[in-house]
């Protein structure tokens, strides 16, 4: 086998399911593909992009190696922490594995989670945020509205739901009405920057199927003012992109503008952010309060850089302080190994002696909060 027809297949069982992974490297694209199928659909694709200048041959072939045993293992534990987390009473722990499975595109998987947070007590809205992405994503518009609206009587100003509304108004050519829910979602976070992109989409539609004339009377500066405030909302929307949606509009070249707003990066809220924030309370999850201390720092490195790139994104602040706690906790654990070491050295060291006392109070403390923050 060569690098140019390299491919790896795997089979993951769990319970009645089957998962088929096929992972290969595509030269001419510089890029390896991991593809996930489940009854012979893919439902999920990860993508690592190579530097054109990266050696060939057996270099490539290892690369990919590597990338296909991560996927599959994060996949695997993914499947394992659910199955361990079934019986759980913790509707947060549901939530959590509802929000990861969601994006690896099980939706349906998603919806059960979800549920399954209700059932074990959950009174706010964000189950019924994730069963309405999920069928938002299966493209069961009906059901996911009728989810939204459940969302928002349990928690009105909520911008993600309202966001998602329009959405859903927005599939359904429903300008006007999409409009005022993308309004609405910025109304209660001006720094939510997704509903900004959704407006200038909303705009270029109701141009092109010409639906509503008030709303296409004023576009221009309408335009031009939500587009200034999109750009400097979402890293991914570059200088490049916001100089052609401007030219276009101008023209008035709206299926143009369409095409350009098409694509995920240009949202904040990106499945970079979402992948690593979920990631890490799964992990957490599945390792409980024994996380080792190369994981805790390579997930520092990862919400530290993604907190550049999206300074106004709170889960990443919040993931943060989860880390530094975590971290805490294993410099605590390694203190008092240390003053015992010191007794075992000298039995009758008075001053180790209170140190253990004071550290053990100290350590016993973090780890309760360590398992509050994590509920």
């Amino acid at each position: 086998m060569t690098e140019d027809n390299f491919e790896l297949r795997e089979e993951i069982a769990r319970g009645k399911e089957k998962y088929f992974l096929h992972t290969t490297f595509l030269p001419d694209d510089h890029l390896i593909r991991t593809q996930f199928y489940k009854d012979g659909v893919s439902f999920n694709t990860e993508i690592r992009e190579l530097d054109p200048e990266t050696g060939s041959g057996s270099m490539t072939v290892g690369l990919a190696k590597s990338f296909h045993n991560k996927n599959r293992d994060n996949f695997i534990l993914l499947l394992d922490t659910r199955e361990k987390i079934r019986v759980s009473e913790r509707s947060s722990e549901h939530i959590k594995m509802a929000k990861a499975l969601f994006l690896k595109n099980l939706f349906m998987e998603a919806v059960e989670e979800a549920r399954s947070a209700v059932e074990k007590g959950e009174k706010g809205a964000e189950p019924y945020k994730i069963i309405a992405d999920s069928y938002y994503g299966l493209g069961k518009l009906g059901q996911a509205m009728d989810a939204v609206d459940k969302g928002l009587e349990l928690t009105e100003d909520y911008p993600d739901l309202h966001n998602l509304k329009g959405k859903i108004f927005f599939r359904r050519d429903q300008c006007r009405r999409a409009m005022k829910s993308f309004e609405k979602a910025i109304q209660i976070n001006c720094y939510y920057g997704e509903p900004y992109i959704n407006i200038l989409r909303t705009y270029a539609r109701n141009s092109v199927i010409k639906q509503d004339y008030e709303l296409s009377r004023d576009i221009g500066d309408d335009f031009s003012r939500y587009l200034e405030k999109a750009a400097s909302l979402n890293p991914g929307l570059t200088a490049g992109v916001v100089n052609t949606i401007g030219r276009m509009a101008e023209e008035g070249d709206f299926e143009g503008v369409l095409k350009e707003l098409e694509f995920d990066g240009i949202s904040p809220r990106g499945r970079d952010v979402d992948d690593t924030v979920v990631s890490l309370y799964i992990t957490l999850l599945r390792s409980g309060t024994d996380m080792e201390e190369a994981d805790i720092d390579l997930y520092l490195d990862k919400i530290e850089q993604l907190i550049d790139k999206n300074p106004n994104f709170p889960d990443l602040f919040n993931s943060l302080g989860v880390l530094y706690v975590a971290k805490s906790k294993i410099l605590m654990d390694r203190a008092g190994d240390a003053f015992n070491k010191a007794l075992e050295i000298n039995s009758d060291y008075e001053k180790a002696k209170r140190n253990i006392r004071l550290s053990d109070n100290e350590r016993q403390g973090i780890f309760i909060l360590l398992k509050a923050l994590l509920d």
